[in-house]
């Protein structure tokens, strides 16, 4: 580990020095030469006898030289005379299997040499043959006839064998199988070997027609999403919800009785109706996804614990609890599953990780940079000496952009805890909770876990976004860093402002984003914080325009990252704006009739058809609901869109309805008129 480090800080050092190429994960030990290769002497030999994934590699490579060169790569008439050589050392190991918990895994180790005259790949088995593709991807200096790649030889491989990345299809907008694809091309350029299709009721189920209907997955399409993680060495993995976190089955008449509660969360394992119904569901899910690992939720079973508590003393929730993670284990166990659950409820029941069946991995999750709080979690598990996975967050909950600094320091020291504890693994939680962000506003941070995944170590935070953008849109790293750097930027600003007064529901400042900015609080609020409101909108434009400028000279498979990023930018200016033009609305009304005395075209500069204050709002939120909208389209299904455009269109109506009160006070009195009271008492701003 203290080795991998020294390389990285040194390389970290020459590759801003001396130009060298980035990588990103940082490899194990790297030895650069003073020889070169030009990209277009490299040939390659693709045996017909080759296994499918190995191919697949294979192809891959030719794809990525050919964009690099100008030209397609020739094909080698022999093995012997390719100057892409390779060994795959084993036949299989495409996937991460259970048998590697033992930590001493060898199968994604791989040895890169390149000199001036040829490469070479010395891998264990296709996967690490696939992450030498990957890392020689990053080597690639240059474009067309003069692009080469720097003498160097490699030896790599993982820190943590099992290294994921969760992502929400249940609380916001649902991705589009090509999006999923993107995401799985993107996370794999990080070494990243588990993508967990996290699940309620957003897969179809048969025999539940009307479960998931228009808001789900079909069977086929998730056969199709594993068939393409697998061909890059990524194993799709289930996560289920076998227990709380059914909302969307039980709001329906009918399963509504197999809830505890009335239209609830939680499923109520008295009942057997209830196990029947995941015995079927079970089968199911053992069958459609072939992997070896199931992670089935238990987390945040808060209302059987609140029913007993409360009203019912014959149950016992831990006891519950335990009877039902042992009854979901023991039926997945004769399918062959390994099985994952979160133990989050040991806050509730301090005994509860002694009792967890001993097949089941326990997955600590904590979400908050505090070593304290991860401790809370992880102390029980290392006290029981149980195999454990460690499960940081992108923020991407509680906010339009993510909050860089609370992200970075939440992966670094769940990081920390899981390396120096021997973690079985690592995943990175996205979540989508407030269903506004876009998911592409988190792949920043996406890639900054699991690079630190593989590495062991987080990368240095200072370079991060300099470095990734160097790797990620290398015709426009200049803009994107800045842009990154900027809506990072607009979050701490709007962080200051925002996120006070959310009650239980998502930390962050998305949830007020949209209050009535004309009520007394906001107000106030909007007087104690203007300058952070004006910084928030000065550092959403200035990420705009460097998102602009990357239009124009990026790559087209870029655009529709960089525009759905120039949506993010705005919705965070608009924030600022929205609170900032509410005060300046009533300051200049306040100002004009209340201390001068004087209607001194106040109503012009509110209600100016083109340029009025009021109008500049509607101005912006009705193009932004298009844009949004776009937006949305590119990288989501149609469910749930409306549900996200009502709130733009809501938003319009509190400054169309304003606009008119306006107007209609002007035509109402005389042109002289003085008005006695504030502009927020006398027009009543309201939704």
């Amino acid at each position: 580990m203290l080795n991998r480090l020294f390389i990285a800080c040194l390389l970290i050092t020459r590759a801003f020095a001396q130009n060298t190429p980035v990588l990103l994960p940082q490899p194990e030990t790297v030895r650069y030469t003073d020889e070169k290769l030009p990209v277009s002497r490299l040939t390659v030999w693709i045996p017909a006898s080759a296994p499918s994934e190995v191919r697949f590699a294979l192809e891959e490579l030719k794809a990525m030289l050919g964009e690099s060169a100008g030209e397609s790569i020739k094909k080698a008439p022999s093995a012997a005379l390719a100057t892409f050589q390779w060994v795959v050392r084993e036949p299989g190991g495409a996937l991460p299997e259970v048998s590697e918990m033992n930590g001493k895994s060898e199968r994604e180790r791989y040895k890169l040499t390149i000199s001036g005259r040829g490469v070479r790949v010395d891998a264990r088995t296709s996967a690490g043959l696939y992450y030498a593709v990957q890392t020689l991807r990053q080597l690639i200096t240059g474009q067309g006839k003069t692009a080469f790649i720097p003498g160097v030889v490699i030896e790599d491989r993982p820190a943590l064998t099992y290294r994921g990345v969760m992502m929400d299809f249940a609380h916001g907008g649902l991705p589009t199988v090509a999006e999923i694809k993107r995401q799985i091309d993107f996370l794999v350029r990080w070494k990243t070997n588990q993508y967990y299709f996290y699940n309620e009721v957003s897969i179809e189920l048969k025999g539940y027609p009307a479960i998931g209907y228009r808001s789900g997955y079909t069977q086929a399409q998730i056969r199709d999403i594993i068939a393409y993680g697998k061909q890059r060495h990524m194993d799709v993995v289930p996560f289920l919800n076998l227990y709380g976190h059914l909302h969307e089955l039980l709001r329906n008449e009918q399963y509504a009785g197999l809830a505890i509660g009335q239209y609830g969360h939680e499923l109520d394992p008295r009942k057997p109706a209830t196990n029947a119904v995941l015995k079927d569901w079970i089968s199911q899910y053992a069958e459609l996804f072939p992997g070896p690992f199931i992670h089935v939720g238990f987390d945040e079973t808060w209302e059987t614990k609140r029913i007993a508590d409360d009203k019912d003393v014959r149950i016992n929730a831990e006891d519950l609890w335990v009877q039902q993670l042992a009854f979901v284990e023991g039926e997945l166990k004769k399918y062959g599953k390994t099985v994952l659950a979160w133990t989050d409820m040991n806050n509730y029941y301090p005994d509860i990780i002694k009792r967890i069946p001993e097949g089941v991995i326990p997955v600590l999750w904590e979400y908050k940079p505090d070593t304290v709080e991860i401790n809370r979690y992880l102390n029980p598990i290392l006290r029981e000496k149980k195999p454990f996975f460690i499960q940081p967050a992108v923020s991407g909950w509680g906010h339009i952009y993510p909050d860089a600094a609370y992200t970075y320091d939440n992966i670094d020291l769940c990081l920390q805890a899981g390396v120096k504890h021997h973690a079985l693994g690592f995943i990175h939680s996205v979540w989508t909770d407030p269903v506004e962000p876009f998911v592409r506003a988190s792949w920043l941070f996406m890639a900054y876990g699991c690079i630190g995944a593989w590495q062991g170590s987080v990368p240095e935070k200072k370079h991060f976004t300099e470095m990734y953008s160097r790797v990620m849109y290398p015709k426009v790293a200049g803009e994107m860093q800045k842009a990154f750097d900027h809506l990072a930027a607009a979050n701490a600003s709007l962080d200051k402002c925002l996120g006070r007064n959310t009650n239980g529901m998502p930390r962050g400042t998305i949830i007020e984003s949209w209050s009535n900015p004309f009520l007394p609080y906001y107000l106030k609020n909007t007087n104690e914080h203007a300058a952070d409101f004006r910084n928030a909108r000065k550092s959403g434009e200035a990420a705009q325009a460097e998102l602009i400028g990357a239009l124009a000279k990026c790559s087209s498979q870029d655009t529709a990252f960089i525009h759905s990023m120039i949506v993010t930018a705005r919705l965070m200016a608009y924030t600022a704006t929205r609170f900032l033009w509410a005060k300046t609305v009533c300051d200049r009304w306040n100002e004009s009739m209340l201390v001068r005395k004087k209607n001194d075209f106040v109503v012009y500069d509110l209600a100016y058809p083109c340029h009025g204050l009021l109008v500049d709002v509607m101005d912006e939120a009705g193009e932004l609901k298009t844009a949004y909208s776009e937006a949305w389209r590119s990288e989501y299904m149609p469910y749930r869109l409306n549900t996200m455009l009502g709130r733009f269109d809501v938003e319009y109506g509190l400054w169309q309805k304003l606009y008119l009160k306006v107007v209609s006070y002007r035509i109402e009195n005389r042109s002289d008129h003085v008005a006695d009271q504030p502009f927020d008492v006398l027009f009543k701003p309201d939704f």
